[in-house]
């Protein structure tokens, strides 16, 4: 009996130890933890500069704060710095963060975040639940999946931080509305800055995206508003789709691949942008409005958002009042825009009604197939056009 009670026992999951702490704190030199630890509300912990905390499993929670300058949290199998609510007095400022599940996970709160490097996580940084945490001057690399997560109506203010190598994407922004999203740096991810999903309107101006695959994807009826940034040298500058209207207003859309591309009803205003030297200018791809009437609604109404941000369940709140577009007359709005020195003197000779070679659209190809049914391609009201460069200015950008 004894020994089949040993048996049992040892076939039982072990408890999740933790260490709680709940007065003030004062962590130095160098630590290791093998399991969570937790800062209850109303407790401080600092950590002194030069400390290196080494995680093999568990994460640190902070529920009341955390002042940490110069400090080194990293590990093999943890799960990160949990922010749950903390205020702006949580400051993390020149402090890296590696080899987490989730760098930094923020929930609700305004903690301060500057001059971080977040590196070789899965998940940089994730920000959630209506958080106005302040992220600047940080730097996220070579983590495996994304950057910087924004998801759930947070609100934070992100600026002067830098995005490369990251898996899939720089930043992803799911059904949130960063309050600031400017001066930030782009370069060598799949997707620099994903947003996604209806609600995600933020105004992203004054940005720079280069060498990446996507400068800038806008997917499922996402509205943002992008103005004032620099998207050089990619594969394409800023991809639409999947009814995504934004306003695409005075950006340095030049050298990329494509500059911009658009496909299933996505119908933006794109104005005042310079489209030097591009592969191809504008390009429009599975774009119809009599498709978008037939069976746009329809398509939505199967796809009902069954799959969210990195294929997790995803919420359908979206009306189809909501979703449908608010102009649909076969024609995508870019008028008012330069470009190029060779293609402005192409329209100039053959006016309105020509067939510009650096936009492909319904002129070039009239008509595509989709279920066995032909539906014409939209076209692109490009006149009238600007007749002198636009976006000078832009090569200030950091």
């Amino acid at each position: 009996m004894r020994r089949a009670l040993v048996l049992l026992l040892l076939l039982l999951p072990l408890p999740a130890w933790s260490l709680t702490l709940s007065s003030a704190t004062l962590w130095e030199g160098e630590l290791s933890f093998s399991e969570t630890v937790r800062v209850e509300p109303g407790v401080v912990l600092t950590v002194a500069p030069g400390t290196v905390v080494t995680f093999s499993g568990g994460k640190l929670e902070v529920a009341g704060r955390l002042v940490a300058r110069g400090v080194r949290f990293t590990g093999r199998n943890w799960e990160g710095i949990v922010l749950k609510g903390c205020d702006a007095a949580t400051v993390l400022s020149d402090c890296t963060v590696d080899g987490a599940r989730t760098g930094i996970f923020v929930g609700g709160g305004a903690p301060k975040l500057e001059g971080l490097r977040l590196e070789k996580n899965d998940v940089g940084m994730e920000i959630k639940q209506k958080s106005a945490a302040e992220v600047r001057d940080c730097r996220f690399s070579g983590n495996s999946r994304v950057g910087l997560f924004i998801k759930d109506e947070a609100a934070p203010l992100v600026t002067g931080n830098l995005f490369t190598g990251n898996g899939k994407f720089g930043v992803y922004i799911y059904r949130a509305l960063p309050r600031m999203l400017s001066r930030n740096v782009f370069s060598g991810n799949p997707t620099g800055l994903m947003i996604s999903h209806y609600g995600s309107d933020p105004r992203v101006e004054g940005n720079r995206f280069e060498k990446n695959g996507v400068g800038i994807f806008v997917d499922r009826a996402a509205r943002p508003h992008l103005q004032g940034n620099l998207l050089r040298g990619n594969e394409t500058g800023l991809r639409l789709y999947r009814r995504s209207d934004p306003r695409v207003e005075g950006n340095d859309l030049r050298d990329n691949g494509f500059a911009i591309a658009v496909a299933y009803s996505s119908y933006p205003v794109i104005a005042g942008n310079d489209f030097t030297g591009n592969g191809s200018a504008l390009v429009l791809e599975f774009q119809s409005s009599a498709w978008e009437a037939e069976k746009g609604s329809v398509v939505r109404q199967e796809e009902v958002s069954s799959v969210g941000a990195f294929g997790r369940g995803a919420r359908n709140e979206v009306t189809e009042d909501e979703r449908r577009p608010r102009v649909l007359d076969g024609t995508v709005d870019a008028r008012g825009n330069w470009w190029g020195l060779k293609e402005t003197a192409e329209l100039e000779k053959t006016g309105a009604g020509g067939n510009p070679v650096s936009i492909a659209d319904g002129r070039d190809t009239p008509t595509f197939t989709e279920g066995g049914k032909t539906y014409p391609l939209d076209t692109v009201r490009f006149a009238p056009w600007s007749k002198v460069p636009l976006t000078a200015d832009l090569e200030k950008l950091p």
